[in-house]
């Protein structure tokens, strides 16, 4: 009966190791599938809660797998010299429960795993974006062009906002030129001279 017992209990733990492989090919495909393609752009805060995130349930997601390997194979090496049938009787005890509690202590590791990579994953999500740089367009009129920063165009002109003076610290005033009456063009520039 004790023996059986043991075998149950390999078994369950077999299921387990097969589990947290599944689990962990899932995961592996969704943060592949799903995840923001350079994390290097996040705001460093944001950065850094995924690198830890995403460490720490790799480093739990092995430390799963290691318990489920444990508890299928045992210690490696391991050799019970001179036993009896009483001492049989009590290793067989004491491999169970420690099965047990490896599988435990695997599932744990295996949920806060996912748990800690997916929250890794879904800080992506939520983090904001690096911010455009401003575009800088020159607008051509029929009597001069005005250069400055595009805020908007549509059908019925260009809106930009120019800066007043030499100071690049001026103040600034928004424009709006109508196609109708004076800007032709806008072109794309590097900086206003």
């Amino acid at each position: 009966m004790t023996e059986t017992q043991l075998e149950i209990a390999r078994g369950q733990a077999e299921g387990w190791r097969n589990f947290l492989t599944a689990a962990t090919g899932l995961l592996a495909a969704v943060l592949v599938l799903k995840g923001r393609e350079n994390v290097a752009e996040l705001p460093s805060g944001y950065r850094l809660t995924v690198l830890l995130l995403v460490a720490a349930g790799l480093l739990s997601l092995l430390l799963a797998t290691f318990l489920a390997v444990r508890a299928v194979h045992g210690k490696p090496g391991f050799e019970l010299k001179y036993a009896d049938a009483e001492k049989l009787l009590d290793w067989e005890r004491e491999e169970r429960n420690r099965i047990a509690w490896l599988i435990r202590r695997a599932c744990w590791a295996t949920l806060l795993g996912v748990l800690a990579t997916a929250a890794g994953i879904m800080v992506t999500w939520v983090a904001p974006g690096p911010d455009d740089p401003a575009s800088t367009v020159v607008v051509h009129t029929r009597g001069a062009s005005v250069c400055g920063e595009l805020l908007a165009t549509d059908g019925s002109g260009v809106t930009v906002r120019v800066k007043t003076g030499k100071d690049p610290n001026g103040t600034t005033t928004i424009r709006h030129l109508d196609w109708r009456n004076g800007a032709v063009s806008v072109a794309p520039v590097d900086r206003c001279s």
